[in-house]
């Protein structure tokens, strides 16, 4: 019988062409949709001219074009070899995920910024790369994914964007959506970074002539604290032969003899620290000169004390510590071994923890300066930084002495932990943070007694 034959039944017919057209037009629809994406991310790319702006603007048009649920955005770091989460498009993972590293080895991520091909995921708990530990973290279920690598102008990866749980099932036209998205923002990430570099260029000529500049206004200032010195000298002892000359046992004598020696050790003090500052201050600006010049300085080493740096900090700062209400006091170890360093590096970082530690202390905090010498036959001295402050949150603490330090102080830059993190480096050292929110941050240095230039 040919009445239930399929290819002989019209209505059978009719009903597969109806929806073979509504398939055709609903791919028809999406395609369009992308289409329209990619000129959007065109326009949007050259508006936002920031390295940054762009990196947004690709995560946050890919998962509206793609229809995800949400979606990241990875950089890499050269100095730990991991993949840092610097974006997340998800408010309720943010916070947990922004900042946090995995190894560039590691999970399908890592496996895509290694060789570059992107990858169409449907069932992530079956592919072998998969690692779990970010859902873990979340809380959130990973089921499909979209990977690709993100790669500069001439082919250099710099990292991966992930889009995740597509509300329809991804294919692979829109990984290839992806990729060309990714590779229109190689474009403008180049023109972004030769804008940025024309800005450093104009910035540097100008930072070069301001320390120039200070470095001339910082010579009166210290021929004046000088001078003053020599004339409160010569003062106080004018003063003193007065004093001597009353009657014995007259009271104001005795008074004024003690008033005078209080006064002189007040002002021969903050002379000296004045006139420290000031030499260092013109030091660093001849370093500054010779770095816009393209003559960085080099690290010298020398045998010494590294209490001897920790005191002149703390000396240094004693008086801003004051100011503000902060017991600044040292905890140093009286058999610390001679180390090999660079006085003026080491001087700096510890320095930039100080003050950093006062600025994140509240009046009637305290602030610690620790040294110890070589534990447990091990070849290293330790350096800490101890304050009773506000503490750092996860997000600034996983980024604190990275290239991508950020700074909870109104202003701030975060340069003075990158400097940190710069002087530890090149001391062949290690650094550490221990810090809670609330209860205060221990910042903790190693360096070898030895470099292994010289050891």
């Amino acid at each position: 019988m040919v009445v239930g034959n399929h290819e002989n039944n019209p209505l059978s017919g009719s009903k597969e062409a109806e929806c073979g057209s509504d398939v055709f037009r609903s791919d028809l629809e999406h395609r369009e949709r992308q289409i329209e994406a990619l000129r959007h991310i065109c326009e949007a790319l050259f508006d936002h001219l920031t390295v940054d702006e762009i990196l947004r603007e690709i995560l946050r048009v890919a998962i509206d074009v793609l229809q995800a649920g949400v979606g990241s955005l990875q950089l890499y770091d050269p100095q730990t070899d991991s993949l840092v989460f610097r974006y997340v498009h998800d408010p309720a993972a943010a916070d947990a995920l922004v900042g946090h590293a995995t190894p560039a080895s590691q999970g399908i991520s890592g496996s895509v910024f290694k060789s570059g091909v992107s990858e169409l995921t449907h069932h992530v708990d079956q592919h072998p790369d998969f690692n779990p530990q970010v859902d873990t973290l979340t809380g959130y279920q990973t089921r499909s994914m979209l990977t690709v690598a993100l790669k500069r102008f001439g082919g250099e990866t710099i990292g991966v964007i992930q889009v995740l749980n597509a509300k329809r099932k991804f294919d692979q036209g829109d990984l290839e959506v992806l990729e060309i998205m990714c590779s229109q923002a190689a474009t403008s990430l180049e023109t972004a970074r030769l804008i940025e570099q024309a800005r450093k260029a104009e910035i540097l000529n100008l930072i070069g002539d301001i320390s120039h500049d200070i470095k001339n206004m910082l010579t009166p200032i210290k021929t004046g604290a000088w001078t003053l010195e020599s004339v409160l000298n010569d003062l106080a002892t004018t003063i003193q032969s007065i004093a001597q000359t009353c009657p014995t046992g007259e009271p104001w004598g005795e008074e004024v003899q003690r008033v005078l020696s209080k006064a002189q050790a007040d002002y021969s003090g903050l002379l000296e620290s004045a006139i420290h500052a000031a030499s260092r201050l013109e030091a660093r600006t001849l370093e500054i000169s010779e770095a816009v010049k393209g003559e960085p300085a080099i690290t010298v080493f020398k045998e010494a004390n590294l209490n001897d740096p920790a005191c002149h900090v703390v000396s240094s700062m004693r008086l801003v510590a004051k100011t503000a209400g902060i017991n600044l006091r040292l905890d140093l170890d009286a058999e610390m071994p001679s180390v090999e360093f660079d006085p003026r590096q080491i001087y700096s970082a510890l320095f930039n923890l100080v003050n950093n530690a006062i600025q994140a202390t509240p009046a009637g905090g305290a602030v610690i300066l620790r040294t110890r010498g070589p534990q447990d036959d091990h070849r290293e001295v330790l350096v800490e930084v101890e304050d009773t402050g506000c503490g750092m949150p996860p997000q600034v603490r996983e980024r604190a002495f990275t290239d991508s330090a950020i700074s909870t102080k109104p202003g701030g830059t975060g340069l003075g932990t990158r400097i940190v993190a710069g002087v530890v480096r090149r001391h062949s050292g290690t650094l550490s943070v221990d810090s809670e929110e609330g209860r205060g941050t221990r910042v903790s240095i190693r360096l070898p007694m030895k470099q292994p230039s010289s050891a």
